[in-house]
């Protein structure tokens, strides 16, 4: 089906006949939930029409009377109003037919087999579900009689959602089989009279007015209050945007046992059994989806509510139940809790859900249904009360092929068989998936019913096992590893395997594996005999030098723990840690003496330093093992003061031997160390290369901050490894890193897709890393390859086992997001001196067979690939949400980087005046762009170009330009600090106020509907608060105002006065009268002036320029004299130089490209050549479908003649020989001659004036004067070249179609350019985009 379809009704309004067609009974206005169905359909086209098709049979077996149910399907219609009612043009009332006849399709299929049966019916309800039904027109009431045998019959019945509901379709079946019964026994059927929906439709509207209406109102609202409004299902694909309606539906039965065992559970609780199935559902979409929140739609029944028991109609109310589920609260008591708050929002279901939505002011996103994609609907007892004379009867409930929803759970029954009926969205869901659903559902329900009282955390998941098993697998990384060793003993040994290696180097100062190795012992003795012990805590604060690693090796040899302080961090920091870590030995330099507050005692390098060689340079004697710690690092706590991590010895020797393999380093490896020693990171830049036998090069703090002095490092040394976070990275790039070929490890923070492409272009490979400071510095890694469709995080390092858990710690399936939780022998021993968060954070591990094994929750939230990759999504208590939307701001970050005018971007949330969240973008712009003093056209410019690829929500409300990213110590962008900055509310979307009469009535539109006091061409009718009902009602009177119905859709696509009013196509008159009009005036790129053809309209060019890109200025030119006051010019060259007048007021110096059309490429022509004589740069002078007219007027009076008569007998050939076809050549004749006529009716009649409207709606003086200019211009050949953009479809005689007469005229040269459609249909769809990149191509060849 066509997805922007839509439905067209087959007369206009102002066609209407009313004594057409059926007789009018009487005119009603719609309900509210009529009118939103209404609205769905104009907006989703077809397919969303279909969606709302519903379809039943009945399966009759036994002594079938064809003529009774012939007259029982009439009286069917008879009696219930919706059954003959159809809409009015605009939605807004129902019209209710005079009992017309209705058309019953009868097939005879009884002489083929089952078989050929089964397939008919099958195809032909699913024709029924496929066929789109006419509002307007009708019927929306449709009926079948199947003949499958003697003694069986289909009785299939059509019925759209907007006149029918379920409960309409039990009292259909009801009213059916009464008066089925009577006619069969010849009997006059005896029912009660039947209520009127059209009663029913004014009691809602008046009893919307009452004050109860807005008790209700409030209920609801209240409901919603503090709300994500989102339900977030996993889905096999991704949204597609808009959305799609295509569905299937599979169904699945619950035996009789379980069916029992529910309702036992039922009347145990006190609740329904309706509540009950409909509670578990809940929880299995809690289980399903990992959230606390969930939203359901129930249908209610508007029957029942006002007393309407028999009432046929749309009287259904979706309920939107918002609930939260606990996992300490058991499975019975959040149903007793449920049944209350279910029979609450039953007592005030008469309140529409559309309203709720407009009061909620969810933000519009295409890819979803709002609030509820999922609906869970309980159709019990559609076969009461049914009995058709001398038959059998079966009910059947036909599958939709289209579906509203992304999830439709419709649960009905058969003779206590429950069936669950699952209508699915396919372009979301597989088939398997639901089939999944299903068996997780089912097992959920069999769980509950077995033990109610169970904890809703603790419910078993069907496929525990199974997931379980998965993680094993992808958790199998045990290795045997030398736990027991401390690391400096790992050093010590692998010195002596590499005696006289270098293993250190910083600037001119080499140090080998033995020289370091004595060194530090040297160091540990002092260390030692100052009364460090194992396990005591010796502070280290040094400027990054050889010394600095000497020091850090001699700690740990002495048996201590180091504390590694930056001395670039503030002072009370540092004085902090000192204080809670209690180090007993400060090693500092003289630069820091006595810098610090602290009781710990200084120990000076410099003056210990000359003295180390009459030390001992054997390993000292300290036993240390595995167990022990080697260093405690602080790191941000959410207190406001850093929380040291305690890191023992196999944490790290694990860590150092999973690398050594994997990225992997070797005895030849150079590997760059560039990380502050604070940075936990550090650990691997220090200590990887000791035990491997390879060398640092350790770069001072201020190389490690200076892109271009850490590539001359990198070519110099000959460095084959680094690791840094993406920060150091970029400037890396912008500073011109190019073809060194080093091994790459990236982590620290998100690396962008965009940062990977690049140094994949440079890299001899690329890691992505992950790791909190509380797992060891790196827990998983990933090889990333220009292959990779996405960046993920990877898999577990050796002996680390990686968990996705929901809150409850049950593990989570692929694809489902929940707290990275890390196992295994990275996890620290805990926080120091902070008991209470080592609890909380470092927890029991329920996974492992080891005694007292810990797991750390990182606060990541994350989710695994089908394949075990992880992938980081965000923080869990720092998520990015604007207006109830999860963001990832990396997303947006990544589309930002992408412009050409920007170097780099940052995204985070930040409350505003009032403290709701926007999403704001700090940017730095690439060298050589010129910032503007607001930078209003760049915004905009990014806005427009982000909307192409991200939801509008996602677009961030401020953009603010700065010249340098604020980072923290570690290499990070410091988003505090970036949130600490004052900023303005940007204007992004400068006011531009219409143009053309087309623009003004448009935007007049809006501004009466909208309730504002002016609207621009280019603010987006959303932005300004428009939603789906107020579309209606303006693309309702757009149709009054034009004529002209567009389907609905367009507007959510077009959502600008200047779009909108494109899609109109109609010739506007311009009401801005300068010649200089700025079509698309943003960009940096040579901009094209586009001179008007005949017609005058320069908006035809719109439709180029929304197509060309974003950088690329497209301007208009247009006729002085449109104002009816100013003298129109009657000279070409006049004309080019008032044009030539406007272009340089904006555009002084050029360059400039020229174009024009039709008529207007002469104008060009001679713009050029003035322009040139003005010694201003022309690049390009194009021609529209422009014609090399060449005036006989100077010619003698005899060529003059014989050229016209000529020139005239070729075009009567061209046309009495049909070149252009018959229609055509006869079309274009008449029009022909129509205009001469009028011309000389209007010479007679207003003689020289000429002030009357012209054929373009303008004065028709300004197209004589046009005529007299072209007429009196003698083009002459030019040493320029010219771009012929010319029509494919021939519209007229030309004398030269190759050309177009412009070969002896432009000297350098014609280069052709075929532009698809005829001289008047090249700026229109779909040619005007083909012709925009054709354009935009010759463009940038001049740029």
């Amino acid at each position: 089906m066509d997805q922007t379809a839509t439905y067209s009704p087959q007369v206009s309004p102002d066609e209407f006949d009313p004594f057409a067609g059926p007789e009018i009974l009487l005119v009603a206005p719609a309900t509210e939930p009529q009118t939103e169905i209404w609205t769905s359909c104009l907006i989703g086209g077809n397919d969303a029409n279909c969606a709302y098709n519903d379809s039943a049979s009945i399966v009759l077996t036994g002594t079938f009377d064809k003529d009774a149910m012939m007259k029982a399907l009439q009286a069917l219609s008879d009696r219930h109003e919706a059954l003959r009612t159809v809409f009015s043009a605009d939605g807004a009332n129902i019209i209710v037919y005079n009992n017309p006849e209705i058309n019953v399709e009868y097939h005879d299929l009884s002489l083929q087999d089952d078989e050929q049966n089964k397939l008919f019916i099958k195809n032909y309800n699913r024709q029924l579900a496929i066929t789109p039904l006419d509002l307007v027109n009708g019927p929306l009431y449709k009926a079948a009689i199947l003949k499958l045998s003697y003694d069986e019959h289909y009785v299939v019945l059509l019925m759209h959602h907007i006149v029918c509901d379920g409960w309409s379709v039990g009292i259909i079946m009801q009213d059916l089989s009464k008066l089925y019964s009577a006619f069969a026994q010849n009997e006059t059927p005896n029912l009660p009279p039947a209520p009127q929906f059209s009663r029913y439709a004014i009691e809602e509207i008046e009893a919307s007015r009452g004050a109860e209406h807005q008790a209700t109102e409030k209920y609801w609202v209240d409901q919603y209050i503090g709300s994500n409004h989102l339900l977030d299902l996993p889905t096999d694909n991704p949204r597609p945007s808009p959305r799609t309606y295509k569905s299937n539906r599979a169904d699945f039965s619950l035996d009789a046992a379980l069916v029992n065992d529910l309702k036992l559970l039922a009347r145990k609780a006190g609740s329904s059994f309706v509540t009950t199935v409909m509670v578990s559902f809940e929880v299995f979409l809690h289980q399903l989806t990992g959230q606390d929140e969930i939203i359901i739609g129930l249908p209610a029944a508007g029957q029942s509510a006002t007393g309407n028991f028999g009432l046929v109609g749309h009287c259904v109310n979706l309920l939107p139940l918002r609930s939260f589920l606990k996992g300490d609260q058991s499975f019975v008591d959040y149903l007793k809790a449920r049944k209350s708050e279910v029979l609450d929002a039953y007592d005030h279901q008469q309140y529409t859900f559309g309203s709720l939505l407009k009061k909620l002011s969810i933000p519009r996103d295409p890819s979803r249904l709002p609030l509820v994609p999922v609906v869970f609907n309980i159709d019990i007892g559609m076969d009461e009360g049914i009995g058709f004379h001398n038959l059998k009867h079966r009910y059947i409930n036909n599958p939709r092929e289209y579906e509203t929803f992304e999830i439709f759970l419709n649960i009905t029954d058969h003779k206590g068989t429950l069936t669950l009926e699952w209508s699915y969205n396919t372009q979301l869901f597989g088939l398997a998936t639901i089939s999944r659903f299903m068996d997780e559902f089912e097992h959920m329900l069999r769980e509950v019913v077995k033990a109610p009282d169970t904890l809703i955390g603790k419910i078993p998941v069907m496929n525990a096992a199974e997931i379980q098993q998965q993680l094993d697998k992808w958790n199998d990384t045990k290795v045997d590893y030398p736990k027991e060793k401390p690391l400096h003993q790992v050093i010590s040994e692998t010195a002596s395997l590499y005696p006289n290696s270098i293993t250190l180097k910083f600037k001119n100062e080499e140090l080998t594996y033995t020289q370091l190795n004595q060194k530090a012992n040297q160091l540990a003795a002092v260390l030692i005999e100052n009364g460090v012990r194992v396990n005591d805590k010796v502070a280290l604060s040094l400027d990054r030098s050889a010394e600095l690693v000497v020091a850090l090796l001699a700690i740990i040899k002495a048996g201590a723990t180091y504390i590694p302080l930056d001395p670039a961090f503030p002072i009370n920091r540092i004085n902090y840690m000192l204080e809670d870590s209690a180090a007993v030995v400060l090693l500092t330099s003289e630069t820091y003496k006595g810098k610090y507050e602290s009781g710990a005692e200084e120990i000076i390098l410099d003056d210990i330093w000359p003295g180390l060689n009459s030390y001992p340079t054997t390993d000292p004697d300290v036993k240390v093992t595995g167990e022990d710690l080697i260093y405690i690092l602080y790191t941000s706590g959410s207190t406001g003061q850093p929380k040291g991590v305690q890191i023992k010895h196999h944490n790290v020797v694990n860590f150092l031997y999973s690398m050594q393999k994997q990225p992997g380093l070797a005895a030849a490896d150079k590997l760059l160390a560039v990380t502050t020693i604070s940075f936990d990171i550090a650990g691997l830049e220090l200590w990887l290369p000791l035990i491997t036998g390879a060398q640092i090069v350790l770069a001072d703090a201020a190389t490690a901050k200076d892109g271009n002095a850490l590539l001359d490092i990198i070519r110099k040394e000959k460095i084959t490894v680094m690791q840094a976070t993406p920060y150091t990275w970029r400037i890396m790039l912008e500073a011109g890193w190019d073809k060194e070929k080093i091994k790459v490890i990236c982590g620290g923070e998100a690396l962008p897709m965009d940062l990977a492409q690049r140094i994949l272009e440079r890299s001899a490979s690329l890691w992505n890393v992950y790791g909190p400071t509380e797992t060891t510095i790196w827990s998983t890694l990933k090889e990333i390859t220009a292959n990779d469709g996405f960046i993920s995080i990877g898999k577990p390092i050796d002996n680390t086992f990686i968990y996705i858990l929901d809150q409850f710690q049950n593990p989570l399936v692929p694809g489902a997001a929940g707290e990275i939780y890390i196992a295994g022998e990275g996890v620290a021993k805990g926080y120091l001196n902070q008991p209470e968060l080592t609890a909380e954070k470092f927890v029991p591990d329920p996974f492992s067979d080891e005694p007292g094994a810990k797991m750390y929750r990182t606060g990541d939230l994350g989710s695994f690939t089908p394949d075990g990759d992880l992938m980081y999504l965000s923080r869990i208590d720092a998520q990015v949400k604007i207006r109830g939307y999860r963001i990832e701001t990396g997303e947006i970050e990544f589309n930002l980087a992408k412009e050409e005018t920007i170097k780099q971007a940052v995204v985070i949330a930040r409350a505003d005046k009032n403290g709701v969240d926007k999403l704001v973008a700090y940017i730095i712009l690439k060298e050589g762009v010129q910032q503007a003093e607001d930078n209003t056209g760049l915004i905009q410019e990014w806005r427009t170009n982000l909307r192409a690829s991200v939801p509008d929500y996602m677009v961030p409300d401020n953009f603010v330009v700065i010249d340098a990213m604020p980072m923290t110590p570690n290499g990070k962008v410091d988003k505090k600090a970036l949130a600490a900055q004052d900023i303005a509310t940007v204007e992004t979307t400068r006011f531009i106020a219409p143009r053309t009469d087309v623009e003004k009535l448009v935007a007049d539109i809006w501004t009466e509907l909208l309730g504002i006091e002016q609207v621009g061409i280019h603010d987006n009718f959303f932005e300004l608060g428009g939603h789906s009902l107020i579309a209606v009602q303006v693309m309702a009177r757009i149709e009054k105002e034009t004529g002209k119905r567009l389907p609905l859709a367009i507007l959510f696509e077009n959502s600008t006065v200047e779009k909108l009013s494109l899609m109109l196509e109609m010739d506007g008159k311009s009401i801005t009268w300068d010649s200089l009009v700025p079509i698309k005036p943003n960009g940096t790129k040579v901009p094209i002036y586009i001179v008007h053809g005949a017609g005058l309209n320069v908006l035809l060019f719109n439709t180029l320029a929304k197509h060309m890109d974003a950088d690329q200025p497209v301007y208009g030119l247009q006729a002085k004299g449109l104002n009816g006051v100013d003298e129109p010019l009657n000279r070409i060259e006049d004309i080019a130089a008032h044009y030539i007048s406007a272009i340089r007021a904006q555009n002084p110096d050029g360059p400039y490209a020229l174009a024009g059309f039709s008529f207007g490429g002469i104008i060009a022509y001679e713009m050029a050549r003035q322009l040139e004589a003005l010694n201003k740069d022309v690049r390009m002078l194009a021609m529209f479908d422009t014609y090399a007219y060449r005036t006989p007027y100077y010619d003698p009076l005899l060529v003059k003649y014989v050229k016209r008569g000529l020139y005239f007998a070729r075009k009567v050939w061209h046309s009495v020989t049909f070149k252009d076809g018959f229609q055509k050549t006869v079309k274009k004749r008449a029009e022909a001659i129509e205009r001469g006529a009028i011309r000389l009716l209007w010479k007679l009649k207003f003689g020289s004036e000429q002030k009357q409207t012209g054929f373009f709606g303008y004065a028709n003086k300004i197209d004589d004067m046009n005529h007299i200019a072209q007429k009196h211009y003698r083009i002459q050949p030019y040493d320029i070249s010219i771009e012929l953009f010319r029509a494919e479809i021939r519209s007229f005689h030309l004398d030269d179609y190759e050309y177009m007469g412009w070969k002896p005229y432009a000297l350098k040269g014609v280069n052709i350019h075929k532009v698809p459609g005829e001289h008047n249909t090249i700026f229109k769809e779909p040619n005007d985009k083909i012709f925009a990149e054709i354009l935009q191509d010759c463009l940038d060849k001049i740029n």
